[in-house]
Formats: C-alpha cells, sequence, structure tokens
C-alpha cells in the first residue's frame, strides 16, 4: 500500500492570538491567566493517506499499526503499549464492510465528547467550507463509532453535507483516499476567525433570536462537577432575573437556539459552558470555576474569541482531594450574589 501524498499548500497560514484579562479579574490570579493572554498557532496542513482503514476506535491504521495521524500527541511509554493493544483488540474484532471512495476525517483521539466536538471538529468544516469547498462537497465524512452521539447528525446539518458514514461498534471501513484535516488549534484554543464563521452559520442556520435572556446551566443531573449546594443559589438567580435550564433534557437544536437568545449564560466549568459559541458580541459570561485552576481555561478563551466579556467566581471543591474534572464545587452564597451583580452591572 502506497505512503501518504505530500500535504497540499496550507488550508491556514501561521496566526497570533492575543486575549484579554478577565474582566473582574482579581490581580492575585493573574497567574492563573496570563499565560494564555497570547499564543501562536502554526499552519494548517491537510493530508491525504491512501488505503487507510479507520477503525470504530478513530484509529487510522495500515494492517494493524496505528498511523500518527489518528493523533493528538503520539503515543510514548506505556501509552504507546497501550495503543497497540487497543489497535489489536479493535482491528481482529471490526472487519472492514465496506470499501470507501473519497472520504473525509475530522476526527481524532479526543473528540468522544461535546465540547471537543464542537470546538475541536466542526471548526475543521469551517477550514474547508472556507477554503476548500469542493473537496468538502465531493467527499464523504466518516464518524468513527466512539464519537457517535445524538448531537453529532444535527451539528453537521448546517453544512449541508452528504449523508456521512458512521461506524458500528464492530465495522471499520477502508478509504482509498482520505482526506485528514487535524485540529486548528491545539484544544482549548480557537482561531477567532473561525469560530465567529462557525457562530454565524449556528445562529443563521437555528434562527437564533436576539440576546436579551439571563440562563444559568445547571449540572444538577451531570455525573460530576456539579454545584453541591445548587438549591441555596436559586433565590439569588431568581433575583436576579436568571433562568434556570437543564440542558440535557433539549434536543440540540433546542439548546442552540436557547443559548443564542442569552445576554448572560452563567454555569459552571463543564460541557454546557461549550454554548458560549452562539452567544453574540458583547453579551457576558460568568464562569464557576475551581479556585486556583490555572491549566482549564478553554471558555475563558473561547469567550475572548467571539468577543464575549468573561467573569469568573472561584469556588472551592467539596473533597480537595478528587481532581479538577470530577470534583463537585461548594459556590459562597454572599460572593456569588455579588458576582451576579457585577455581572448585570
Amino acid at each position: 500500500m502506497s505512503s501518504a501524498s505530500a500535504p497540499s499548500s496550507p488550508l491556514l497560514g501561521a496566526e497570533r492570538v492575543v486575549r484579554r484579562a478577565p474582566v473582574n479579574l482579581v490581580p492575585a490570579d493573574t497567574k492563573l491567566f496570563a499565560h494564555e493572554y497570547a499564543k501562536d498557532f502554526g499552519s494548517l496542513e491537510a493530508l491525504t493517506l491512501r488505503s487507510v482503514r479507520l477503525l470504530p476506535n478513530g484509529f487510522l491504521v495500515r494492517g494493524l499499526k496505528p498511523l500518527p495521524e489518528s493523533f493528538v500527541n503520539l503515543p510514548r511509554g506505556l501509552r504507546r503499549a497501550k495503543v497497540a493493544l487497543r489497535t489489536l483488540q479493535y482491528g481482529l474484532s471490526s472487519p472492514p464492510r465496506a470499501g470507501l471512495g473519497r472520504a473525509l476525517i475530522i476526527t481524532d483521539e479526543h473528540s468522544n465528547g461535546f465540547f471537543h466536538w464542537i470546538c475541536d471538529v466542526l471548526p475543521r468544516l469551517e477550514v474547508l467550507a472556507a477554503e476548500a469547498p469542493a473537496e468538502l462537497a465531493g467527499r464523504t465524512l466518516v464518524v468513527p463509532a466512539m464519537a457517535d452521539f445524538p448531537y453529532v447528525l444535527p451539528s453537521l446539518a448546517p453544512y449541508g453535507l452528504k449523508p456521512p458514514r458512521i461506524l458500528g461498534s464492530r465495522e471499520s471501513a477502508v478509504s482509498a483516499d482520505l482526506l485528514v484535516v487535524p485540529g486548528a488549534a491545539p484544544t482549548g484554543n480557537y482561531r477567532p476567525a473561525l469560530m465567529r464563521a462557525l457562530r454565524e452559520r449556528y445562529r443563521t442556520f437555528f434562527r437564533a433570536e436576539a440576546p436579551g435572556r439571563r440562563l444559568f446551566i445547571s449540572r444538577a443531573e451531570a455525573p460530576r462537577r456539579r454545584i453541591a449546594n445548587e438549591e441555596e443559589l436559586l433565590p439569588l438567580l431568581d433575583r436576579h432575573g436568571f433562568e434556570r435550564v437543564v440542558l440535557e433534557r433539549l434536543s440540540l437544536d433546542e439548546q442552540v437556539r436557547l443559548t443564542a437568545s442569552a445576554s448572560v449564560l452563567v454555569g459552571s466549568h463543564g460541557a454546557g459552558l461549550t454554548h458560549l459559541a452562539w452567544m453574540s458580541p458583547g453579551t457576558r459570561c460568568l464562569e464557576l470555576r475551581r479556585r486556583g485552576d490555572a491549566e482549564n481555561n478553554c471558555y475563558f478563551s473561547l469567550a475572548s474569541a467571539l468577543d464575549i466579556e468573561y467573569f469568573y467566581l472561584a469556588c472551592d471543591a467539596v473533597d480537595p482531594r478528587q481532581g479538577t474534572h470530577v470534583a463537585d464545587l461548594i459556590v459562597k452564597p454572599g460572593e456569588f450574589d455579588r458576582a451576579l451583580a457585577a455581572l448585570l452591572a
């Protein structure tokens, strides 16, 4: 089987992104955000691979050897051994059902979550829509089983693509001509022009209303990162004119229309804040985030890319021993009340 062809000319050139500090930045917290104020991204080049097999877990392989294009970061050490084992398991249990012609892959190993799908995957479609529309129209998008969630098909509707090929959990596919589009920026980072184009596409397609609503995104039905004392905060939210919404109860189009109509959005760090992506320039958001967290700045960066005013409130974990991605938070009512007042000032 032939090797990969040479990359074509870059779809995007190198870019430097500069971000504003949070509106309500406390000087002692500067260290949490300062390393995100400026980021440099290299050029973006797509790659055409010949005779490649796509496994249901998203790996691209030849024989049973995973290709580097499958990964954001090349596996090393113990992770490399785990990747080899997973490749063997999926490769042997998922025979190809049918061959693909000219195909397109826009996922990687991290594409199995709502935030990553919206903020890492969809911008790749925006790149093709702007820079290579013939490729986007002429190829079949392949979605591996690991990324097949109910929101995927509705999220593709604004692009008017031909029906995608979604692999089953025990199915792989071979493409003789596969276009691989890597991420436009490292996860948690964004090229502002792409995210603004994505916003306008969604607001137009889903017929978003003008901003005016004040929304609080509840994680009460989420398995982790809940606000432990959320009930205690509800009277404050009501007094400040906020609607409490549980997005898990809504379809994707309902979620987009609702959050796109927000003039102010409040929520704890989690997938719900991904809906900042649809909010209009000049609107505001408040992120409830773990005190001292300097790593999870994806929503701060997203707000900056979209000209949304970003506020934050530092909160303590219920169990300090738990990691940031699982720990529930305690929000002090007095601090929350003052944060809402500042947000609405």
